[in-house]
């Protein structure tokens, strides 16, 4: 799967949410996410631009790798994600592994949708308030992938804000 994502901050969280249902987007939720994620055993994950984390969706764990990014603009890469039973046993698995665990990053989202795009307001603790719009696309389809991310900057336009308010960076990153 490719997820094709662009990221901003934003300050004016409740008038982001009017716009989006002025454009057609639905309340789906409103979750806690916990990530932990972990640095290779033979490679540094921030040189080769991956990621490997356990996710605890509201209590439900997944386990997601994420590759290289796709372009110079977005967040857009492929990702590869496995629901798993058991988040301590997958986090030992790791550490016998040699993977190293670093600071987990903790949020809220709110979770809006229109057809098969989503946007989602973070409140990630420690760093602030950000608004990620994406879509997901099969690793088939990736010729695709210019035309949605224009679309995707197509509705940040929208939202009045400005391309160059994008961040490609991860929480994670931002934490640093």
């Amino acid at each position: 799967m490719i997820e094709i994502e662009i990221k901003v901050k934003i300050d004016n969280k409740d008038e982001i949410i009017e716009k989006l249902k002025k454009l057609g987007f639905k309340f789906i939720k409103k979750k806690f996410q916990e990530d932990i994620y972990f640095n290779g055993s033979n490679r540094d994950f921030k040189k080769t631009d991956e990621a490997l984390r356990i996710r605890d969706d509201n209590g439900t764990f997944f386990i997601t790798y994420k590759g290289p990014k796709l372009d110079n603009i977005s967040k857009t890469r492929e990702e590869i994600e496995v629901k798993i039973e058991d988040k301590e046993k997958m986090r030992l698995i790791l550490k016998k592994l040699g993977f190293k665990e670093v600071p987990p990053i903790r949020k809220i989202r709110e979770i809006y949708k229109r057809g098969d795009i989503i946007a989602s307001i973070d409140n990630v603790e420690g760093l602030g308030i950000f608004l990620e719009l994406e879509k997901s696309i099969s690793d088939s389809e990736i010729t695709k992938k210019d035309e949605i991310l224009n679309e995707l900057l197509d509705l940040l336009k929208s939202l009045n804000i400005s391309k160059d308010k994008i961040i490609r960076k991860s929480y994670l990153e931002l934490r640093g």
